[in-house]
């Protein structure tokens, strides 16, 4: 028995060890990065003997090993063979005044250029801040050893430096650099050693501004293209390829961003750059029951979850979203028999989320004064999650799928579901979904006025490529609310979207969330703190009353430092009864009823054990025995 005891201990703690671990790499963002501010002067050719260089961040972005860069980083193949020397490079930032600068270090032992996918070069994307628009539209930054007849045939010659092309072209008011090339460009006849490149963007045409106190977040993406045995043409040798870090187009904006973070105070001498946490935060529901997936979101969880809302319309709603949230997020109109009616009730729904174990628990009450269900995509009324694979990978892009998990209301005002979640509930059946119309509200009836619907989901994240544990804990999310209106007079009807992160799986990007299993939803401990004297200098258990009871039983315990604490009941064969995670606990004389109606009658062990809100340290406390009487 005392074995068992000691193992079952040992368990627990590796468990918790592991937590916290986990949420530690949970917040090793690698699409995120700080520029630090810098005071000196940058000379723009491609040395980098600037000392600042020397204390800016990086990241390292390379061929084929991508997978550590989530959610959107990747690589592809465009032509030739497989590459023998690939691409290797590392990336920094700084910024000086309003201007962002970027320096690329190459390993290459080919440099060169050619027509496109046959060349050495960047293609860059930095949102544009400056314009109304949302999501905040691209701009094109394109720099390379590009010989087609749009660009510059004169980087196809021996020596010759890359050139500067996309949308802002030539223009050095708006970027400027220079590049130093360790070798010969266009010149195989001698191996080169590589690149370096120094590249300037100033910040201030496209919107941003990381010189005001609380600094700025520049939305970005680079591809690096990489072409090899090509001066002159090797076919047995060449190749052509790229490797994006989050997002691989200049003119298109997919899969992710890259968040540069930049503030005055953050600077290359002010030490470790400042953590920057989740976007979102999804909470524990351990200590809720299961709700039951009926649509109807009235279980006590649903209510001590705050949720977020989907308007659409309200800008004002949007500039409120976290991170790049207000610059991603958007809304559309689509033109419904050729024109664009007047949209008299908007989209408008909370949203909430929670998990346990390994489901995700997703709420959407939408709030509709016209519910109908029309099978056309631009009148639907429904909900879209996009979820990152944690396992699957797009065979083409090498880099994390997305699924799209649909749901919307039919003709007959049921639940319809489509794309990925299909699957999930047809073939996996391990997860589950519910739809159910507010009293009052009827579908496809002109005459009435409706209070709206409301959506209920169970995801098994197993069956997203998660490991049992959910692993890092981090979830690649975002949402589209669907809504369309009919009326007697087809000419009035309309249909509008809006969307938190990403439309659909396509577009960039999906807000970075962690499922924190320390962030409990509120509202079901039962956790009671009774008055003392002395705070207690021991963790222990002081025993429960009644004892022996049917079926509940009071837990009184001492806790002498503040920390999360968690009740275990096992049986006399060490096997887990019950655990349940009672939350942050302050010190003092705590006491928690146990309910024993779900185990049958025989004898019981429980202890509990504490995570220090100091220093994370795991405690156990001692061992307490209760006689359940039925």
């Amino acid at each position: 028995m005392k074995g068992r005891l000691m193992l079952f201990t040992m368990i627990v703690m590796a468990l918790f060890i592991m937590s916290i671990t986990q949420f530690a790499q949970a917040l090793e963002r690698p699409n995120l990065i700080w520029a630090r501010t810098t005071s000196e002067t940058i000379t723009l050719d491609g040395k980098l003997d600037e000392p600042g260089w020397q204390k800016a961040e990086s990241v390292r972005l390379q061929y084929g090993k991508t997978a550590d860069l989530i959610p959107g980083s990747g690589w592809r193949d465009e032509q030739g063979v497989k590459p023998s020397d690939p691409t290797d490079a590392i990336i920094k930032f700084l910024v000086s005044g309003n201007n962002l600068y970027m320096a690329v270090v190459v390993k290459d032992s080919s440099v060169g250029g050619g027509l496109f996918n046959q060349f050495d070069g960047f293609l860059m994307n930095m949102r544009d801040h400056s314009k109304p628009d949302r999501p905040a539209p691209n701009f094109e930054y394109f720099y390379g050893w590009v010989t087609e007849a749009w660009a510059d045939s004169n980087t196809g010659k021996v020596g010759a430096s890359p050139g500067f092309f996309g949308w802002a072209a030539g223009d050095r008011t708006v970027w400027d650099g220079a590049t130093f090339v360790d070798g010969v460009s266009n010149d195989d006849s001698t191996p080169d050693k590589g690149y370096t490149t120094e590249l300037m963007f100033n910040l201030t045409p496209r919107g941003y501004d990381v010189i005001r106190a609380e600094g700025d977040i520049i939305e970005f993406n680079i591809s690096i293209y990489d072409a090899d045995w090509h001066w002159p043409h090797n076919n047995e040798k060449f190749s052509g390829n790229r490797t994006w870090w989050q997002g691989p187009w200049g003119g298109g904006s997919a899969y992710d961003v890259v968040r540069i973070y930049a503030r005055p105070d953050v600077t290359v001498n002010s030490g470790t750059v400042p953590v920057v946490g989740p976007e979102i935060t999804i909470p524990n529901g351990v200590n809720h029951p299961d709700p039951v997936i009926d649509g109807k979101l009235d279980e006590a969880v649903w209510a001590n979850i705050p949720g977020f809302d989907l308007r659409y319309g309200d800008d004002a709603l949007r500039a409120s979203y976290p991170g790049i949230g207000p610059w991603r997020s958007g809304q559309w109109q689509p033109e419904i028999n050729s024109i664009r009616a007047p949209v008299l009730d908007p989209a408008d729904a909370t949203i909430k989320w929670f998990f346990k174990g390994d489901m995700l628990y997703l709420g959407v009450d939408v709030r509709d004064q016209a519910v109908w269900g029309l099978n056309q995509f631009d009148l639907w009324d429904g909900i879209r999650f996009i979820i990152n694979d944690r396992a699957e990978v797009d065979p083409g892009d090498n880099n994390l799928l997305r699924r799209e998990l649909t749901a919307r209301v039919d003709s007959l005002g049921q639940l319809a579901v489509s794309d990925y979640l299909t699957t999930m509930i047809d073939s996996f059946k391990t997860s589950k979904a519910a739809m159910a119309l507010k009293p009052g509200t009827t579908v496809n009836n002109f005459n009435d006025i409706d209070a709206g619907y409301s959506f209920e989901f169970a995801i098994d994240l197993t069956k997203l490529g998660y490991p049992v544990g959910r692993g890092d804990g981090a979830l690649f999310i975002s949402a589209t609310l669907f809504d369309g209106d009919a009326f007697a007079n087809p000419a009035d009807n309309y249909g509008n979207r809006v969307w938190w992160m990403r439309e659909s799986a396509w577009p960039a990007a999906a807000a970075w969330a962690y499922m924190d299993p320390k962030s409990l939803v509120k509202g079901a401990t039962g956790v009671k703190q009774l008055a003392t004297n002395n705070l207690p200098t021991q963790f222990t258990v002081l025993g429960n009353y009644p004892n022996p009871f049917n079926p509940s039983s009071v837990i009184r315990y001492a806790l002498p430092e503040e920390g999360q604490v968690t009740l275990r009941v096992f049986n006399i064969m060490g096997g887990t009864v019950a655990v349940i995670p009672l939350g942050l606990q302050k010190a003092g004389i705590n006491e928690v009823s146990f309910n024993a109606e779900k185990i049958s009658s025989g004898i019981y062990f429980y202890n509990l054990q504490v995570v220090s809100g100091r220093n994370n340290k795991v405690s156990l406390s001692s061992t307490g025995k209760m006689v359940v009487l039925k």
